[in-house]
């Protein structure tokens, strides 16, 4: 299963999370800091302390899938203010890979480009 094709739902928890975490502490985590229902089939993100490491949480047809990535050079980029009020944001499909390519999601996206004349070699 690719953990990005399929989720319309997807959510970052602005606060740092312990790497750590299994899948247990992680959904009583969706359960109690977003109010969620973590069998719901979105895909929930948590970012290390060190904003070097992500686990992402998803509860397929079958049962939990959990997703690690450690980034080798650079740090994740994103709304990093667990004291907001908000605990956690969703996030667009295209903005995940930004996050997970070490780009910063805040940032826009960039115009499409279409073509008015093919060029012949």
């Amino acid at each position: 299963m690719n953990p990005f094709a399929t989720p319309d739902r997807i959510f970052v928890s602005r606060g740092p999370q312990d790497t750590r975490a299994g899948i247990q502490r992680l959904a009583a985590k969706v359960a109690a800091d977003f109010g969620g229902d973590p069998v719901d089939g979105a895909l929930y993100c948590f970012v290390s302390r060190d904003l070097e490491k992500m686990k992402m949480l998803r509860f397929d047809v079958n049962g939990w899938c959990m997703y690690y990535c450690r980034l080798a050079e650079g740090c994740f980029k994103w709304e990093h203010r667990p004291d907001d009020g908000k605990p956690v944001i969703r996030v667009e499909r295209r903005r995940l890979m930004w996050l997970l390519d070490g780009l910063s999601i805040g940032q826009d996206a960039p115009a499409p480009i279409t073509a008015k004349v093919i060029l012949r070699p």
